[in-house]
């Protein structure tokens, strides 16, 4: 029999180790009764990250890159110049990124054209600090019209839960329209070109897509070929 503690070697009959007096400890014999000469390990805690201190965290990390740089414009500069893009910039990275994670469910019909209305509103700052004169004619009609065809596409999938080729037809369709129109705003507004130059490329490419996915959906051969060939 050894001490538990220094690991001396004992007799059978002693009851304390001589060397550093230890009870000593038989599992053959009876433990006697009184305090345990060592006491038991507590149970260990885990901590656990909970879900509204970890936004609270990062909410916390947004809001000091929004500070910070003002704080030093100020102090350098006397005033809010260059930090208030800074500045809205990092709201609005927050509220595409981390908003949403606040709700157990957030719903996209909602968020997508919140996230517009956000862009939108970032977009107007900086067309109002610089002096421009570009959001009504280009900035609103392009954010609005980007805003239209991703809430089309989410409301679909979300609340008709069937023909996904047929709404991403549409919508390939629509982008390439879209492109038009953004070639037109550009050109009206900054009189870049005085005609369609380069949005008939992506039109073509977009039409074709959309077009090809429209008759994958009408096809149900096709369609069971295509999902055997590429295992989907």
């Amino acid at each position: 029999m050894y001490c538990i503690k220094c690991g001396v070697e004992l007799a059978d009959s002693e009851k304390k180790c001589p060397l550093c007096f230890t009870v000593v400890y038989h599992p053959d014999l009876p433990l006697p009764s009184g305090e345990p000469v060592y006491p038991d390990n507590p149970p260990i805690k885990h901590q656990t990250v909970t879900r509204s201190g970890a936004l609270f965290v990062i909410t916390a990390f947004f809001l000091l890159g929004a500070l910070l740089p003002m704080i030093c414009d100020i102090s350098l500069g006397g005033g809010i110049n260059w930090s208030g893009i800074v500045a809205a910039a990092v709201v609005l990275s927050y509220i595409l990124t981390v908003l949403p994670i606040w709700f157990r469910h957030p719903n996209a019909v909602i968020f997508v054209p919140c996230d517009h209305a956000a862009c939108a509103l970032f977009l107007l700052y900086i067309c109002l600090i610089t002096g421009g004169r570009w959001f009504l004619s280009f900035a609103l009609p392009v954010t609005a019209g980007a805003a239209l065809i991703s809430t089309a596409v989410v409301t679909l999938c979300k609340y008709v839960g069937r023909g996904y080729l047929y709404i991403f037809g549409g919508a390939f369709i629509l982008t390439g329209g879209y492109m038009l129109l953004l070639e037109f705003l550009i050109n009206l507004t900054f009189g870049i070109n005085s005609s369609l130059v380069w949005s008939f490329y992506p039109l073509a490419a977009c039409v074709l897509i959309g077009l090809l996915l429209i008759v994958i959906a009408i096809s149900p051969k096709l369609r069971t070929t295509l999902q055997k060939k590429f295992f989907v």
